[in-house]
C-alpha cells in the first residue's frame, strides 16, 4: 500500500521522502521522528511552492501553503 506523510502528502514509499517516522516524511519530522510545528511546517510548504514559482511572493506562498495544509490529515481541523 502507498502510504504518504500525514502533514503535507510527499509519498513515503519513495526512499528520497522516508525519514525516522512512519506517518511523516523528512521533512516535517526532526532527526527523532518528531513533527515539527505547524509554523515550521508552513514555511517549507511555503518555500517549495516558491522554488517552482519563483515568481510568487511571500505572502501568496504562505496563504497558498496553508490552504494546501488544510487538506492533510495532520492539519485538517486545525
Amino acid at each position: 500500500m502507498e502510504r504518504y506523510c500525514n502533514s503535507c502528502g510527499s509519498p513515503l514509499w519513495m526512499e528520497q521522502f522516508k525519514g525516522p517516522a512512519d506517518d511523516y516524511c523528512k521533512y516535517c519530522t526532526d532527526e527523532n521522528g518528531n513533527l515539527k510545528t505547524r509554523k515550521e511546517i508552513l514555511q517549507g510548504c511555503a518555500n517549495w511552492l516558491k522554488s517552482w514559482s519563483p515568481d510568487l511572493d511571500e505572502a501568496t506562498a504562505i496563504k497558498r501553503a496553508e490552504y494546501y495544509m488544510r487538506s492533510m490529515p495532520e492539519w485538517a481541523d486545525k
